[in-house]
């Protein structure tokens, strides 16, 4: 595929790389799925379709969950609606892998939270100042950071319901 020669340039380790465009999201994104081996979790706006509706991170995370029985995609979105209308291919891969990928609607005491971010294996992260936006920054391996981000998105998470747009997906 096109995008697989400028993913194979980013491995894991290094400094920040600074994120100024949706081709550069898109990319590193890719990048960092295709090495994770366990875990992803991913704090959206509306699951922007641009970075994640695309073939090679479906195969990506398609290939993550059926990897291992102990994978888990945990994703949290403010608005589910832009998903499921415009037929967003990770609604498909839901309904296949069930026991892996796990989608909320984010609790309306943290609607204010206007960043977004994705975690990888406790040590990734591509992190967005603004929700709809693609100016951030990413890195392959800092679990310091990850692990407050981490701390953040399971109290989230914890406040968090399945979607009812998403719910009809687990049936």
């Amino acid at each position: 595929m096109k995008e697989d020669n400028k993913v194979h340039k980013y491995k894991i380790g290094g400094n920040d790389i600074s994120l100024a465009s949706r081709d550069e999201v898109k990319i590193i994104n890719v990048a960092l799925t295709q090495q994770t081996s366990r875990n992803i979790d991913i704090i959206s706006k509306h699951f922007d379709s641009a970075i994640f509706d695309t073939a090679d991170f479906m195969e990506a995370i398609k290939q993550l969950s059926i990897s291992s029985k102990f994978s888990k995609i945990r994703i949290l979105i403010k608005d589910s609606e832009p998903m499921t209308k415009q037929g967003h291919r990770l609604t498909e891969l839901i309904q296949q892998l069930t026991s892996s990928i796990e989608v909320r609607k984010i609790s309306e005491d943290y609607k204010s939270y206007n960043e977004a971010f994705s975690l990888y294996d406790g040590k990734g992260v591509i992190y967005l100042y603004h929700a709809d936006r693609y100016d951030g920054f990413a890195n392959f391996n800092r679990p310091r950071l990850v692990s407050e981000l981490t701390n953040f998105f399971n109290e989230v998470w914890n406040h968090s319901e399945v979607d009812s747009n998403l719910r009809r997906l687990h049936i």
